[in-house]
């Protein structure tokens, strides 16, 4: 049998305050098999972002191109004096690269939420739904 690789996310948890946002990824990140190691590097490099005041950042790698879609650009990352947050993002082991991304699919900002959407589809062939209260599913 084929390994499923659909993360389900239920749009209504936007409206949650930040502790649930983060216990329901976490829930989801452990689904997955990732461990609390990985959940602590989420964590670490949650701070780092905020340290170098780089949260705004693509440092995933992907932005939007204002009605273009999504383009990667792993050099629109760099936060004074010269920060590069993807690298430090992409330097992070594969298991908690892809937690940070499930974590930022229940964030409060549409961007890093598509962002997120995008990297671990492209990179981690996940196909990620948003399902509720202003999803687009057909």
């Amino acid at each position: 049998m084929a390994e499923d690789k659909t993360i389900t996310v239920d749009t209504s948890m936007f409206n949650k305050d930040a502790d649930a946002k983060t216990q329901k990824a976490i829930q989801i990140i452990k689904e997955l098999g990732m461990s609390d190691d990985d959940i602590a590097q989420v964590e670490q490099f949650k701070q780092d972002l905020k340290d170098h005041d780089a949260g705004d950042l693509p440092f995933m790698g992907y932005v939007n191109e204002d009605g273009y879609g999504y383009a990667y650009v792993p050099d629109q990352a760099i936060a004074a004096p010269n920060w590069d947050a993807h690298k430090a993002f992409k330097n992070l082991p594969r298991n908690a690269q892809t937690a940070f991304a499930i974590r930022m699919l229940f964030t409060h900002r549409d961007v890093d939420r598509y962002g997120a959407n995008m990297f671990l589809h492209y990179e981690r062939g996940f196909t990620v739904r948003f399902e509720g209260p202003g999803s687009n599913n057909y």
